[in-house]
């Protein structure tokens, strides 16, 4: 049984496919394209890695906030239950999910079989997004990817609003005229960030294993603040991207076995 799921971020397009139950291959691209064009050529470029064709797929699933982009996806499936699938099938302890997206974050809790148990996600502030720390990025002219490790080498902070995206710009337009070192203004937004998803965390409750899953997962420094607020180790997959389009194949593979 030959299956995909797609997950179509607001930055990030990424794709799984499974055979039998097992992964089989992935792929992420970056890509400005119309949400049917690049979901296809996410999903070509994750075949191109097996010996098989689009039209050897038996099901598709698509998730994200582009699921409804997907023309050729027989099924979608929200963020919350494909971000909760996956992660809970890469790590059956999982008990709380925080998926840390361009737009948007969410926190999920999850019972012992996996299933959703309450969910709560920011999606009308930027703070806490890949979007935010990439206008901070730009502000700061420091490399994305380098963000977290500059913060992580700084030896202070400088406070940074947690409340609204708008104004933590403001801060730190005011904090680069006052020549504050960049790295304690990464620190100080880092530790907004973190404050930020904790907030969403109150909301729906937390429980270990806690696992991190999207493309800020990737960030080091909010890993570690989010350690620091919670108390508790996190575990961030390999590849955090893929968490989501994982969730959306192995659903596709339920809805293929039915049908």
């Amino acid at each position: 049984m030959l299956v995909a799921g797609i997950d179509v971020g607001a930055r990030n397009v990424s794709a799984m496919i499974l055979k039998d139950g097992d992964m089989l291959s992935c792929y992420v691209l970056t890509s400005g394209e119309e949400g049917a064009t690049v979901s296809r050529r996410a999903v070509q470029e994750a075949l191109k890695k097996t010996d098989f064709d689009f039209a050897d797929l038996q099901y598709i699933v698509a998730t994200g906030c582009g699921r409804n982009s997907v023309p050729f996806a027989h099924r979608q499936s929200t963020e919350v239950v494909s971000q909760a699938r996956g992660a809970f099938h890469l790590y059956p302890s999982a008990r709380t999910v925080i998926n840390l997206g361009a737009e948007s974050s969410r926190a999920i809790r999850l019972g012992e079989n996996g299933r959703v148990e309450a969910f709560t996600k920011n999606d009308k502030c930027a703070a806490g997004s890949g979007l935010f720390l990439e206008t901070m990025s730009t502000l700061l002219e420091v490399p994305i990817e380098q963000m977290g490790e500059l913060s992580l080498k700084a030896d202070g902070f400088e406070e940074v609003s947690s409340i609204c995206a708008v104004f933590a710009e403001s801060e730190v337009i005011s904090h680069i005229h006052r020549g504050v070192p960049k790295g304690h203004i990464l620190a100080g937004l880092h530790r907004a960030v973190a404050g930020r998803i904790l907030e969403m965390l109150g909301t729906t409750g937390i429980k270990g294993d806690v696992v991190v899953t999207g493309g800020v997962a990737r960030n080091a420094a909010i890993i570690k603040e989010l350690e620091k607020k919670t108390r508790l180790s996190t575990i961030v997959p390999p590849e955090p991207q893929i968490v989501g389009a994982l969730g959306a194949a192995l659903i596709a593979q339920d809805r293929a076995a039915k049908s």
